[in-house]
């Protein structure tokens, strides 16, 4: 096979992969979606609890709302996206305070407001137990479960539905780190097709425009050949334009995908570098940092990892990013031999005096943006870097 078929044959495999892509990315996001999960709770209940026979899912479509997303064993279609005001019902009290609460006399009761008692009467419920879905110290949701007869729920109705609103927290937060994970993956290997696109498709044209113009060296007076080469270069230019614009689009990530996408691709490097496995973990949503953050955090991960490669003998390594109290924290754990005792890399310099005067240098960078390093021996062997940045 020729040099230039090769090159086309290239081109035409990095676009039906970049075509897979976009397909597996979107299936990933509608698999991964949070309120999915969140919604089969519903069906869970009703199919596991015999004396449960309706139930809903509430979920905030403002700060100060509920929105009724998903309902079993209902006999109307009265709660289907019914706003639940905070504080509002039965229901909407839950959001409101975040606890769980129930009433056995549900027209009776003098515990909540009755804003729905036509829908609760038409439905034909009788008692009603809410309890938040809370991830992340949010709360995502509300699970009502009610009952069509009289009586008293006991403490057995109660933490079975308190069991199910905590199974679907912790099934919305690993759909949703899933989903992230595969946002992450995807603009990462959309950024490495752009790379080989620039390598392929950018080299193509720049022969077909060099080519051109060497041509116009051997044409004497042909004014047609002269006017088709003209027209040649320009359409090689004008594409080699669009390939660039193009290319700078595969290589975005939206804002708040930034540096998750960054990290992940560090990962990468260290592990293509050093054969030591890295894995990125992100625990719950990161925000959005302007630029000149986001490059003082990469570059003090990677002077990390560039440590870990050199001195700490490690078979693996996790990079770990959470937010918590106002701050962003970014911890590269390694399972290496460690390092002789906790310090403090703005007062005290490490053995050898190279790697202390880089985490000196890493500990000063974060400082100018009111961020702290802190460099200790882990409980099990092997050393925990930690870099926290007000947010």
């Amino acid at each position: 096979m020729r040099r230039d078929e090769r090159s086309q044959e290239q081109v035409r495999e990095s676009l039906a992969r970049l075509a897979e892509l976009d397909r597996l990315y979107s299936e990933a996001a509608t698999a991964g979606c949070r309120s999915l999960a969140i919604r089969r709770s519903v069906d869970r209940l009703l199919a596991e609890d015999a004396d449960f026979t309706i139930a809903w899912i509430g979920v905030p479509d403002q700060e100060s709302q509920l929105r009724i997303r998903a309902a079993g064993g209902t006999r109307t279609g009265l709660l289907r996206d019914l706003p639940v005001p905070r504080g509002a019902g039965l229901t909407g009290k839950v959001f409101a305070r975040g606890s769980v609460e129930w009433v056995d006399e549900y027209f009776g009761s003098q515990l909540i407001t009755h804003d729905f008692d036509r829908e609760i009467d038409e439905e034909g419920v009788t008692r009603l137990i809410a309890v938040p879905i809370v991830s992340d110290s949010r709360t995502i949701g509300v699970l009502s479960a009610g009952v069509r007869i009289p009586g008293a729920f006991g403490s057995r109705a109660v933490e079975r539905v308190v069991a199910v609103a905590n199974s679907a927290a912790l099934a919305a937060s690993v759909a949703e780190r899933e989903q992230r994970s595969a946002e992450i993956a995807a603009h990462e290997e959309r950024r490495r097709m752009a790379v080989e696109l620039h390598d392929t498709v950018g080299a193509m044209l720049f022969a077909i425009g060099a080519g051109a113009r060497d041509m116009h060296e051997h044409l004497g007076d042909d004014r047609a050949l002269v006017q088709r080469l003209n027209r040649i270069e320009e359409q090689a230019a004008e594409a080699s334009r669009l390939l660039r614009e193009s290319l700078r689009a595969l290589r975005a990530s939206p804002t708040e995908l930034a540096l998750s996408v960054a990290l992940q691709a560090d990962c990468h490097a260290f592990e293509e570098r050093s054969g030591v496995r890295a894995h990125l973990v992100s625990l719950g949503d990161l925000p959005v940092l302007p630029q000149h953050r986001i490059n003082v955090l990469l570059a003090a991960v990677r002077e990390a990892l560039l440590n870990v490669e050199k001195h700490a003998q490690a078979t693996s390594v996790a990079v770990s990013v959470s937010v918590d109290d106002g701050l962003l924290s970014i911890a590269v754990t390694d399972d290496g031999v460690g390092i002789p005792r906790s310090f403090d890399p703005l007062t005290e310099v490490a053995a050898p005096e190279s790697d202390g005067m880089g985490l000196r240098s890493v500990a000063e960078s974060l400082a100018r943006i009111g961020g702290t390093l802190q460099v200790r021996a882990s409980a099990d062997g092997g050393t925990v870097w930690r870099a926290r940045v007000p947010v």
